[in-house]
């Protein structure tokens, strides 16, 4: 099975689990090189050392052909353990993951439910064990049943319906990825290039708004002619690789396995040089007004646009928005093609569009930023000093992020 089909499946038993359900996970001891070779192969298979060739019994490591020796007879292992009543089975090469759902539930008079399961772990076993199956103990790789589970390097909380990278994960891709800008001033090789590319493209599965952030990596992948050739890091390649370092950076994100639904709360943002930012929500507005001096060191009015988009996605989570899919009108065509590009040559844009991300990942939304005109934007007389009527000023206000308290105050 491909990783990318594992983790569909995955996608699936967890956004759809009863409540109570849970999860365990058992790896294989050296599965490749447990993996026994058929007689009529071994004289194909043979290593020579010190002028002496060996016939091997079982598969080495590196060989070309693991993944079908190996696969044959875990994926009749699957088969036989399905046949013993254990229904909810995944493996990727020979790591495991079992679920289970209660049979019963029964209140535990602290507000939540006792559940009883049919399988556990020695009833798994009892399978496996008569077959041979060499497992790691659990201390060393493996869990038993619980709402939590780590699998191919993800998190899994079936309670919540999430999944998140492990943390020590998170940390050897976030070094990973600040080596390889350490080597933005001089040459890399398509090994280089390939490695980094392929971790991101990993865990993009979690950070699913890094997708704009991959093809300056898949692009700079297509300029080597063979593997033996060394090419200078593109700048787009640096901007991609300095948003995976500040979304690396934060390890508590984590994405939401439930489906997005579509929702217009009728918002609408703007900005101008000459007063501020201005928001409405529904009958409701907001305003900011930007501090003297703001206008320097590259910041201008699409950095001004894109904060009042960012502030007004700060709002949207303050009220409560999950698992959505929001509208929100502006008329920047210029910041709404940076949106959905997910990067800017600008620098001031790019740190809004890195937070951004940080803001929206961890619950599940996704922002749809639609063109209207200017005399069409309802915070347009907002964001030009021509406030609304004072009764419906969200008084409420905001707090902002500590990194805009230089430029904006509260109006």
């Amino acid at each position: 099975m491909h990783i990318v089909v594992l983790t569909d499946h995955l996608i699936m038993k967890v956004s759809s689990c009863p409540p109570g359900t849970q999860g365990a996970t058992l790896d294989i001891v050296c599965m490749y090189r447990n993996s026994l070779l058929a007689l009529r192969h071994k004289a194909y298979v043979a290593s020579m050392w010190r002028d002496n060739i060996y016939i091997d019994h079982c598969a080495m490591e590196g060989f070309s052909s693991l993944g079908n020796i190996q696969g044959i007879p875990v994926d009749a292992l699957v088969v036989i353990i399905k046949r013993h009543g254990v229904d909810n089975v995944l493996k990727w090469v020979g790591n495991f993951c079992f679920f289970c759902c209660p049979i019963s539930s029964t209140p535990d008079g602290k507000g939540g439910f006792a559940h009883c399961y049919s399988i556990d772990i020695p009833s798994i076993l009892s399978i496996t064990d008569p077959l041979g199956i060499p497992w790691h103990t659990k201390v060393i790789k493996g869990q038993d049943f619980t709402s939590a589970i780590t699998y191919v390097g993800f998190v899994w909380d079936l309670e919540k319906c999430m999944v998140s990278l492990l943390s020590k994960k998170g940390l050897k891709y976030l070094v990973k990825a600040q080596s390889f800008l350490s080597l933005a001033g001089s040459k890399v090789t398509h090994k280089d290039v390939m490695a980094i590319h392929g971790t991101l493209q990993h865990i993009y599965f979690v950070y699913r708004q890094g997708r704009p952030f991959l093809p300056p990596l898949s692009a700079f992948i297509s300029k080597f002619p063979n593997d033996y050739a060394c090419h200078h890091v593109p700048k787009s390649v640096v901007e991609a690789l300095k948003w995976w370092e500040a979304i690396l950076q934060n390890p508590s994100n984590s994405r939401s396995l439930l489906p997005c639904i579509a929702v217009d709360p009728d918002v609408w943002v703007d900005a101008s040089t000459n007063w501020g930012i201005g928001m409405v929500f529904g009958q409701l507005w907001s305003t900011w007004r930007l501090r003297s001096g703001w206008k320097a060191d590259r910041r201008d009015i699409g950095w001004a646009e894109s904060i009042a988009l960012e502030l007004a996605i700060l709002w949207l989570l303050c009220d409560g928005h999950t698992d959505s899919n929001i509208t929100i009108h502006g008329d920047n065509t210029g910041i709404i093609g940076t949106f959905y590009k997910g990067h800017s040559h600008n620098v001031h844009h790019n740190d809004s569009l890195h937070c951004i991300a940080s803001y929206i990942i961890p619950s599940n939304i996704t922002i749809s930023p639609v063109y209207v005109s200017s005399a069409s934007n309802r915070a347009d007389p907002i964001s030009r000093g021509i406030l609304g009527w004072p009764s419906l000023q969200i008084l409420d206000s905001l707090q902002l992020p500590v990194e805009l308290l230089p430029f904006l105050v509260d109006v």
